[in-house]
């Protein structure tokens, strides 16, 4: 990707809401719960809350075997 010689970023990046297509407002800057709930209480005492990236299945499986041996 190439830009002017005479490009200079903005001093502050703002997001314009109005975007560029139908998938523009699913594709947003910002990170973090977009509501809020209370979470869901489960019958163990250590809980995990994940949706369901590799990471979370990894944490997952790793607890059900921990579940499984009797811890």
């Amino acid at each position: 990707m190439t830009k002017p010689d005479n490009y200079e970023p903005p001093k502050k990046w703002i997001w314009k809401k109005d975007g560029e297509g139908i998938f523009a407002s699913i594709n947003r800057p910002v990170a973090g719960a977009t509501h809020r709930a209370p979470l869901p209480r489960g019958r163990h005492a250590l809980q995990l809350y994940s949706q369901g990236t590799p990471n979370g299945q990894k944490v997952t499986i790793m607890l059900e075997e921990l579940l499984a041996q009797g811890y």
